[in-house]
């Protein structure tokens, strides 16, 4: 857990896999300024489909602590993508997110959303609901594991097809 009132920096990477075959692997920085009622940071890195996509990600967020221990929060998440193929930028908004420890070195989470998504090349707005849910794994001192399953698209509640589902791992090392 960052100490309140410093900068903090790690590496990640991060992998989206859906159960339609889709796919998004994003490998970067972050930089974060602590405070005991949350954080706001950046993330600069580079994500892949490996068929087609290779973008330049860059990420702002903030988080609030509706406690002091974290255990409810909200956070904003700005994504922007840019490619040769196109660019995006979405918006993620997570009125209220759960994280729970279970030990020094394992705790269980969920992060209902909304997201909206700007499309440059299209000049279209799509907009989704969603939850994700997981657990984070301390495997070294300074290395966790992050598994999680999300449900994109609430707001269809009858289309469980594959493009709705999909499982993601997230391995990040502090700096």
């Amino acid at each position: 857990m960052p100490v309140p009132g410093i900068i903090k920096g790690n590496t990640s990477l991060n992998t989206y896999q859906n159960f339609d075959g889709s796919n998004l692997t994003i490998a970067g920085f972050e930089e974060k300024a602590v405070t005991n009622k949350g954080s706001v940071g950046a993330f600069l890195g580079v994500g892949t489909n490996f068929n087609d996509n290779v973008n330049a990600v860059i990420d702002f967020k903030g988080t609030y602590k509706y406690d002091k221990k974290g255990l409810l929060n909200q956070n904003l998440r700005i994504r922007n993508t840019i490619g040769l193929t196109g660019s995006t930028t979405q918006i993620r908004y997570s009125p209220l997110s759960v994280n729970i420890p279970i030990s020094d070195k394992v705790s269980l989470y969920a992060n209902p959303h909304y997201a909206g998504k700007f499309n440059y090349k299209t000049n279209e707005w799509s907009n989704s609901a969603g939850i994700f849910a997981g657990t984070t794994v301390k495997i070294a001192p300074k290395t966790s594991l992050s598994m999680e399953i999300q449900r994109y698209n609430l707001q269809n509640l009858n289309d469980n097809s594959g493009k709705n589902w999909g499982v993601n791992a997230i391995l990040t090392c502090d700096l």
